[in-house]
């Protein structure tokens, strides 16, 4: 077995870095089983709050990382450090992953900064007149998962960003359900639906007329069980972008592209970002947490699979299919799966349900004490 140990130094470098620079990393190089090219895996740790001490509480993780109160040994503030909690990532993980990437023909490595490498999400197959594809687009896959109880992370093909698509839905509902448990927005106050508000896709009020009439609440729910592109304009009434974008870097969105009004992207940073909001808003016992999560349960398109709840919003658009969920395992965990993908490609489910069981499995397994 791999052990990964979660030390307070590391803590404090990371999260120092991942505030400045934005993709703070530690990266180990994996090969590849067939040996001819090296994947790139980053793994992320954040330290349990049972290894803090009392003179380093000021390098602990943002709001959104919060862990339970450290254990002090007396009152003259000197803390007693708690074993360390280790996580176990089974030894045939890495292998695992790379025979899975290469059954469905997916870039491990892929680097969009060499133009042009094909693997570019928005890059599109460029046929000559002879028909030949000069610049073909790879299959690429992203990868973000963490252990919600030691903090750990694993992260594939963290460079590569690709269109939001209904994603950027998860951050939103849950900046308007924040407010509505605040008591800052009324759930049955009513929004009318103007031509303004019109955006093609997904959802139920586009095939309406002008004029319809939905409550705040309505509108939430639609925005995830049916991914309504209009639910989600007309939600933008009750708040300005500055705003939301504002929220969006606080949590963790540090990427320019990630927050931009048009065409915002994501990469696992982000989706990273999204997925541990989801799970601390779930796990905060607010007022709006059961409806939420109802809600998320009912999501039409299913990709990420558990055994157990999975509270998820996916992403369709062109160049991206992607699933943000939080899954309620014995050891609860974040994963994101990021593609420029399209859900229509016969074996694109059958790649979500296999890279599930690979980390449902480490939902399923030990923490160990030092």
């Amino acid at each position: 077995m791999k052990i990964f140990r979660i030390f307070c130094a590391a803590v404090a470098a990371v999260v120092a870095l991942s505030i400045f620079s934005g993709c703070s990393k530690i990266t180990v190089d994996k090969q590849v089983t067939d040996g001819s090219r090296s994947s790139e895996i980053t793994i992320h740790t954040f330290v349990t709050s049972e290894s803090v001490t009392a003179s380093e509480s000021t390098t602990l993780p943002p709001p959104e990382y919060s862990a339970p109160e450290q254990t002090v040994a007396s009152l003259d503030t000197q803390s007693v450090t708690q074993p360390v909690k280790e996580f176990v990532l089974p030894e045939d993980f890495d292998q695992k992953m790379s025979e899975l990437m290469e059954k469905y023909s997916c870039n491990q490595s892929c680097n969009p900064e060499n133009i042009p490498c094909g693997c570019q999400p928005e890059l599109e197959a460029v046929v000559d007149e002879e028909g030949n594809i000069v610049t073909p687009r790879d299959r690429v896959v992203s990868i973000y998962f963490r252990d919600m109880e030691s903090g750990f992370e694993y992260t594939l093909n963290d460079n590569v960003h690709y269109p939001v698509a209904s994603t950027i839905k998860i951050p939103f509902v849950i900046y308007v359900y924040q407010k509505i448990d605040s008591g800052e927005i009324d759930p049955e106050t009513v929004l009318t639906y103007e031509k303004r508000h019109y955006f093609g896709g997904t959802g139920v009020i586009v095939e309406g007329d002008f004029g319809q009439q939905y409550t705040v609440a309505q509108l939430l729910e639609l925005a995830i069980t049916r991914s309504d592109n209009v639910a989600y304009e007309m939600l933008k009434d009750l708040t300005t972008w500055a705003d939301f974008e504002a929220y969006l870097t606080e949590i963790g969105m540090t990427h320019v592209e990630d927050v931009r009004k048009s065409k915002q992207k994501i990469c696992t940073e982000s989706a990273g970002a999204d997925g541990r909001l989801l799970a601390q808003y779930l796990t905060s016992g607010a007022g709006s947490v059961e409806t939420f999560k109802e809600d998320l349960l009912q999501t039409r398109i299913k990709m990420i699979r558990s055994q157990y709840p999975v509270y998820r919003k996916y992403g369709w658009a062109n160049f991206s299919f992607h699933d943000i969920a939080y899954v309620d395992a014995p050891h609860p965990y974040v994963l994101a799966v990021l593609t420029n993908l399209d859900g229509a490609e016969d074996d694109v489910f059958r790649m979500f349900r296999e890279i599930s069981d690979i980390f449902e499995e480490l939902g399923n397994g030990e923490l160990s004490e030092e």
